[in-house]
C-alpha cells in the first residue's frame, strides 16, 4: 500500500455513484480479522433488474396460480353461460341472471368438479345458483 493510500477510504456515493476519498487520521481496522480496512473500495450492491424481474413474474406466476385455484376454464364458463340460456330462455332478464348465476358458481365448480359431477347434479346446482340471482 503507497504511502498516499495509507488512511484514505474510498467510498462510491450511493446517489451520484462518483468515487470519494476520505482521509483518516489514523488506520481503521476489523473488529473480526484485524485486517485494515484502509486502501480499500467499498459501494453498496444494488440488486440487478434482471433478477428484479425475475423475482417478480416468479411471485407473479405464484400468486397467480394460487388466487384462480378454484376458477373454472373459460370453455366450462362459457357452456355453463350456454347452457344457462338455453334452459332458462335467451331474454336480457334470463342472460343477466345467467351470468350472475355462472359468476357465482366459479367458487363452487372448478374444472376438476365439472367433471366428475354428473349432468343432473351440474342442472340442479344451476338451479339453485340461478334462483339465488334472482331474489
Amino acid at each position: 500500500m503507497s504511502e498516499e493510500n495509507k488512511y484514505t477510504l474510498d467510498i462510491e456515493c450511493p446517489h451520484c455513484f462518483e468515487d470519494n476519498k476520505i482521509n483518516l487520521s489514523k488506520e481503521i481496522k476489523c473488529k473480526h480479522c484485524e485486517k485494515p480496512l484502509i486502501g480499500e473500495k467499498y459501494k453498496k450492491q444494488l440488486i440487478t433488474a434482471f433478477t428484479a424481474i425475475l423475482l417478480g413474474s416468479g411471485m407473479g406466476i405464484t400468486a397467480d396460480a394460487y388466487l384462480n385455484i378454484n376458477r373454472a376454464s373459460v370453455k366450462i364458463e362459457y357452456k355453463m353461460m350456454k347452457t344457462c340460456i338455453a334452459y332458462k330462455g335467451n331474454f336480457k332478464r334470463v342472460r343477466d341472471n345467467c351470468a350472475c348465476t355462472v359468476e357465482s358458481m366459479l367458487g363452487v365448480i372448478d374444472a376438476q368438479k365439472a367433471r366428475l359431477y354428473g349432468e343432473n347434479r351440474l342442472y340442479s346446482l344451476l338451479d339453485e345458483k340461478y334462483e339465488e340471482c334472482t331474489d
